[in-house]
């Protein structure tokens, strides 16, 4: 009695120290520091005994900062309820803080109903994470058996969900939550979970036994015990109503051993079936049965689950509900069976032992598309060796599985019993079936007929004799369609009737020359020159009307001599308008015909060559004659100006034609960096030009004829020449007249150590070249008017060059030394 009393005293003094402590200072109190819910940090400061704690007397300040923390700890009042009633307070005192809290307006903590009228009462120790499906890793085998996809599929999900209505079998249990709205006369809604009792508590009615009972059974219970404090609830009448329904549903723990792809323990929402957990465990693995999963509850077989029942036949009483602690135990499986080839589901199959052939075939879907039914292949393990059992269709339903079996199924042979068939020139050719005593002119009525361009004096069957090797049956077409003959048909007759077109070689004629669209052009009876001439588009202009040639192959009584001639050839004479005499309009073109319009001898299009510079009339000229020549064109551009420079003239002309005829000796003949230059110039060539020799005298071999194309240009006076390359100061000067290359060169600073100096050569105006010579000493090219000097560089050395230079010389001294010697003896 006295250690009570001790006791009762120090709790008092612990809570006048806090009191002070929470009223005069700004540190964050130790309220808060031991839980996460309203009432342990109410109650924690207290000491250990947490129900002796008179919730009434906490100050206003200390129950909102207990607010304050459950809010910023991201709690609903429901939530620190539980976790406080967890920890031993009472009812009461849960329900003096939650009067505590309407008393101070609390808004922003979340509750689960906001009526004034809610009486939340909790007992769920704690909130429990369902547990989500996890990839899991299965081997090729495991794939391969029927039932597997049902729980590993992409698109297919046994995930417990929690957005399904309850059951009405649902059966409560320690945790869930019921709510019971009443509306009506009076209104009131009870926030009511189970506790560990299994029982609910509904103020003024005291306690209700619900664990264990299923739902529906709750509710009329509920109902029941509410018309003591709803007098008008009841009634035929009634004024006052009530709904029940489960707010939270309570997490379940189920146990998946055995052959489980990942067994384990795994936490549910009550309302989960045992494909939620089989889902959630992978279902069995390779070694696991689908046809004999044990429910286990309270160490009884509650339920043996069949799956292939659910995936053949739908039924949902496999799917049961599951209770916490119960267990799926998948067993290793008794017999397998194997199905390949042509069932419409293949893979590995699960049987019983009361199941046969025709049972396996039906888990498969039956057969597939081109199935041979009449007989499957059954390969069987036997003690030493393995078997082949051939198994046919009047056996399936007797025919018992044994462990291992493989059942294959072929397929039917690429035969047909009854196929015939017609091509060419009928109207509707294709495959036929073959009816008994069918005969050619029936199949021929199936085809809808023969085509106007049949070829009426022959078509062809094609038979197979009874060694399966083809043989040529032939037949008059026109006799079997009117009648005068028919053939009776076989299995794989094939028929043909060919089309006058396809027989023999396709006629066409050939038109060449001056029309608009020459080519070949497909043969029609009585058609005549103008006839294709028009076809063709017609003459161009080019066209000679006067000369126009057919060439005819030689008929076959002239093929079938010997002769020279090869063809016979015709000539015409036909106007724009395509007019033919009397006698040449009889002409007909025969197939095969080549015909060829020529080109008038005088008829020219017009040919332009470009003059620029220092003429009178610069411009574009037409050539105006076949021998027209460049002084006859500097007569017609009004000669030169005084300011023209001749010596300078240039005449560029397109040599293309005659660079490509060279151009494969050229390469022949070429390493492959000079080819490469000479590429670059097979359009564009310059030509000599020497306008003061043509201007002397016309005519002269100078005076080139024109060509289309060329392209003539005479330069003004100048009086500069340009000194490039290897001099120490390439620079342009002035011309002086008389004076030396070599004045030009020492202006220009004179030769660098790297010039050539025997290779030194000018280019003119006019695009000629001069080289010096150096037979006698170096005789440098005359340097003219606007001539460019050019300074080569010396070749670069490669190693060894020098040595072999220094032993040829050697070698030389060495032959002339022998020499003289002989001489001298």
């Amino acid at each position: 009695m006295r250690r009570k009393t001790t006791s009762l005293k120090k709790t008092k003094t612990k809570i006048l120290f806090i009191d002070r402590h929470l009223n005069y200072c700004n540190m964050k109190s130790k309220l808060f520091i031991l839980t996460t819910s309203f009432i342990l940090l109410s109650l924690s400061v207290i000491g250990q005994d947490i129900q002796s704690v008179q919730v009434d007397q906490l100050n206003d300040s200390q129950v909102q900062q207990i607010m304050q923390e459950i809010e910023a700890r991201g709690l609903t009042i429901e939530q620190a309820a539980t976790l406080a009633k967890a920890r031993g307070a009472s009812q009461l005192q849960i329900d003096q803080m939650l009067s505590r809290f309407r008393q101070l307006g609390s808004s922003s903590i979340q509750t689960s109903s906001a009526s004034e009228n809610t009486f939340s009462i909790t007992d769920s120790a704690s909130f429990q994470v369902y547990t989500k499906e996890q990839l899991k890793e299965v081997s090729d085998l495991n794939k391969r058996i029927f039932g597997h996809q049902l729980f590993n599929a992409d698109n297919l999900s046994f995930e417990p969900s929690m957005n399904i209505s309850v059951p009405e079998n649902y059966a409560l249990g320690v945790g869930d939550q019921v709510q019971v709205n009443v509306w009506g006369s009076s209104q009131q809604t009870y926030v009511l979970t189970v506790n560990r009792n299994g029982t609910i508590l509904i103020p003024d009615l005291g306690p209700i036994l619900v664990s264990g009972k299923d739902f529906k059974q709750v509710r009329q219970l509920i109902l029941k015990r509410l018309t003591a404090i709803y007098s008008d609830m009841g009634g035929s009448t009634p004024g006052t109503f009530a709904d029940i329904s489960i707010n939270n549903i309570r997490p379940i723990s189920v146990h998946v051993i055995g052959e489980a792809i990942a067994p384990g323990t795994y936490t549910v929402p009550a309302t989960a079936s045992a494909f939620n957990a089989l889902y959630l465990s992978g279902g069995p693995n390779e070694n696991g049965s689908f046809r004999n999963i044990k429910l286990i509850r309270e160490d009884e077989t509650l339920k043996v689950i069949d799956v292939y029942d659910y995936l053949i036949n739908g039924n949902t009483e496999e799917n049961i509900l599951l209770r916490d602690q119960d267990i799926l135990l998948i067993p290793s499986y008794e017999k397998r069976a194997e199905l390949t080839g042509a069932f419409k589901r293949t893979g590995i199959f699960e049987v019983k032992d009361e199941e046969s052939l025709d049972q396996l075939i039906r888990f498969a879907g039956g057969f597939g598309k081109g199935a041979y039914q009449k007989k499957l292949s059954v390969t069987r393990f036997s003690d030493k060796q393995h078997q082949l059992i051939d198994v046919y269709q009047d056996q399936f339903a007797g025919f018992g599985l044994q462990n291992g079996d493989s059942i294959h199924a072929g397929m039917v042979i690429e035969r047909f019993q009854n196929r015939i068939s017609i091509e060419g020139a009928v109207f509707r050719p294709g495959e036929y079936g073959l009816s008994e005593g069918m005969t050619l002119s029936q199949l021929i009525q199936k085809a809808e007929g023969i085509r106007e361009d049949h070829y009426a004096n022959r078509g062809l069957i094609i038979r197979l004799d009874d060694q399966l090797f083809p043989t040529t049956i032939a037949f008059d077409v026109d006799e079997v369609i009117n009648g005068r003959s028919d053939i009776p048909l076989q299995r794989e007759d094939q028929v043909f009737i060919h089309d006058i077109f396809n027989i023999g070689e396709e006629p066409f004629l050939n038109i060449f020359g001056e029309v608009m669209s020459p080519g070949k052009f497909d043969y029609s009876k009585n058609m005549t020159l103008r006839d294709l001439i028009l076809l063709a588009g017609g003459f161009t202009e080019a066209a000679s009307q006067s000369y126009i040639e057919v060439a005819r192959r030689n008929n076959p009584e002239e093929a079938a001599s010997i002769s020279h001639k090869m063809v016979s050839l015709f000539q015409f004479s036909i106007d724009r308008k395509l007019e033919l005499n009397r006698e040449d309009q009889k002409f007909i073109l025969q197939p095969f015909d080549h015909i060829y319009v020529r080109k008038a001898p005088s008829y020219f299009e017009q040919k332009t060559i470009s003059i620029q510079g220092e003429v009178k009339y610069p411009g574009q000229y037409s050539i105006a004659s076949k021998t027209e020549r460049i002084s006859d064109i500097i007569k017609r551009a009004g000669g030169l100006t005084p300011d023209a420079y001749a010596q300078g003239a240039r005449l560029d002309r397109n040599t293309k034609s005659e660079m490509e005829e060279n151009l494969e000796l050229i390469k022949t003949m070429q390493q492959a960096d000079s080819l490469s230059f000479i590429e670059q110039k097979v359009e564009i060539s310059r030509l000599e030009l020497k306008l003061s020799e043509i201007i002397k005298q016309p005519g002269s071999h100078y005076d080139y004829t024109l060509r289309e194309g060329d392209k003539i240009y005479i330069p003004k006076k100048t009086d500069e020449i340009w000194v490039t390359g290897e001099v120490l100061n390439p620079i342009g000067q002035a011309w002086k007249k008389g004076k030396r290359l070599k004045y030009y060169i020492n202006r220009s600073g004179g030769f660098s150590t790297n010039a050539k100096k025997g290779k030194v050569y000018i280019i003119y105006s006019d695009g000629t070249t001069e080289v010096t010579k150096s037979l006698l000493g170096r005789k440098y090219p005359r340097p003219m008017p606007g001539c460019q000097v050019v300074i080569p560089a010396k070749p670069i050395k490669a190693e060894g060059d020098n040595t072999t230079r220094w032993l040829s010389i050697a070698s030389a001294f060495s032959s002339i030394a022998i020499a003289i010697a002989a001489v001298l003896k």
